[in-house]
């Protein structure tokens, strides 16, 4: 068992990860220009070229060796402390008793040199505060070691039991039916990324690729665009099916007495734990698919800043009510069908933003493009209408409920989200009113937590002011502050 007290180098597999990775982001960095070079038509060599395949290069590696030599970590009983920098030293002290969560991560590069990352983080860092690269067995050591020395925090392995696992039969349903219109503008923008690259690079580009491309496409038959069409969407129901499977093969949550922890991954392989009392406030989601076969993305929201939780965010998938039940009920008991009290968002919330993100927008750009492109300015007459579909189905959901311990918040476009938040977890309360809204008598309440911000828009301000006190009653008399 290795001495977690003495101050100790990262094994070397860690820096062969390094240099690995650094080779990667130079590759991704630089690739337009190698592909350029490789391809030229007259095939010689300048000094730029040795610039970019040698100097470069080489600086990258010698500062990836040097940030390895210089970096030392130890645990003692009362804090982790790490060392690092070259020609500026610095020393990071996190105490034990900060930790908020402790994750193991491991990426396709580093499960190629056998290589895990453990990673600490506290309340108020924007990401995680301290990150270490060990062997997995090592790793997992050290982190039972930390949570048994955090006093905050019981041991892992102590009265663990499983709540849920994903079969593969699981994993195809979840892919099927996740948002293949996200995963569709991935594709277009990676497309298009590269165009914008392989322009820059070329001499003999066609600047008029795209113009072109458009009216061949324009000028085609229908069925020769619905084929297209088609094409496109078995490509994102493809490319959502696999990016699901890669994230949530092998996925396992588990409770403990402290939390849970979530095991997933394949390629990039993760462990996480949520200690039941770092959770701000929780949700679930589902679109009308899922619904039927009781199928729900739950997530906790953490303390932490906005980098913070994309960075760590912890989205676990549910694949039965039961599930989502138990779930639910480790943040509260008190959670109910039916709230005593609600709000909806008035009227006024979908014309005004109708008219703002859908025609005022459209009026501003259609005569120009219409005198570049008839047939698109035309098209551009589907915003407004999209727009209202949006804002229409946002408002039809929106519900603010709540009791004397809980909020709930209800909402959602083509899908339905729920919110719960306790009292008690709440930092400040804030309304704001513009000048319309003033006029109208309506106020948008601004809930902020430790793990995020809750609004709930167009309200009657009497409402608001009637939520703001009672939640400000709610969080002074409260004996379970939030840490």
């Amino acid at each position: 068992m290795r001495d977690w007290t003495v101050f100790g180098r990262q094994p070397v597999m860690a820096l062969a990860q390094i240099i690995f990775k650094t080779i990667i982001q130079l590759a991704k960095i630089f690739w337009p220009a190698i592909l350029y070079i490789l391809l030229r038509a007259d095939g010689k060599n300048n000094e730029g070229d040795d610039f970019i395949f040698i100097i470069i290069p080489v600086i990258a590696l010698i500062k990836s060796f040097f940030d390895f030599i210089f970096f030392k970590f130890r645990v003692t009983e009362e804090d982790i402390q790490v060392k690092s920098g070259i020609l500026s030293r610095k020393q990071i002290t996190l105490p034990l008793y900060k930790i908020q969560t402790v994750h193991i991560n491991q990426t396709w590069i580093q499960k190629i040199f056998n290589i895990s990352e453990l990673a600490f983080d506290s309340p108020g860092t924007e990401k995680a505060e301290i990150t270490i690269q060990l062997r997995q067995l090592e790793a997992e050591e050290l982190m039972g070691v930390v949570l048994k020395k955090n006093k905050s925090a019981a041991a892992v392995e102590n009265h663990e039991e499983q709540i849920s696992q994903l079969s593969l039969i699981d994993l195809l349903k979840l892919g099927l039916t996740s948002n293949h219109f996200e995963t569709l503008l991935i594709i277009i923008g990676l497309f298009l990324s590269f165009l914008n690259n392989i322009r820059d690079i070329v001499d003999d580009y066609n600047d008029n690729l795209l113009e072109d491309s458009t009216n061949i496409i324009l000028g085609s038959s229908i069925l020769l665009i619905l084929t297209g069409v088609f094409a496109l969407f078995l490509l994102s129901i493809l490319a959502s099916l696999i990016r699901t499977i890669l994230s949530y093969i092998n996925f396992r949550i588990t409770k403990s007495t402290s939390g849970f922890v979530v095991n997933k991954g394949l390629i990039n392989k993760s462990q996480k734990l949520v200690p039941f009392k770092k959770v701000q406030y929780i949700s679930w989601k589902t679109n009308w698919i899922r619904k039927k076969i009781s199928m729900y993305i739950f997530e906790f929201h953490t303390i932490g800043k906005k980098e913070l939780k994309n960075n760590l965010k912890i989205k676990v998938p549910v694949i039965s009510i039961p599930v989502l039940t138990e779930l639910a009920k480790s943040y509260s008991t008190d959670i109910s069908e039916h709230f005593p009290s609600g709000l909806k968002v008035h009227p006024t919330f979908l014309y005004r933003n109708t008219f703002f993100w859908g025609i005022l927008p459209v009026l501003l750009i259609f005569f120009p493009i219409f005198l570049y492109n008839k047939s698109f300015s035309i098209a551009l007459m589907l915003i407004p209408l999209y727009v209202f579909l949006h804002y229409y189905l946002y408002t039809k959901k929106f519900l603010f409920s709540w009791s004397d311990n809980l909020i709930e918040v209800q909402k959602g476009v083509f899908g339905k989200q729920i919110v719960i938040l306790k009292w008690e977890n709440i930092q400040s309360i804030k309304i704001s009113q513009s000048l319309y809204q003033g006029k109208k008598s309506l106020a948008n309440l601004i809930i902020y937590t430790a793990g995020g911000t809750i609004t709930a828009p167009y309200i009657p301000i009497e409402a608001a002011q009637e939520l703001q006190n009672f939640g400000l009653f709610k969080v002074e008399n409260s004996v379970n502050h939030w840490q």
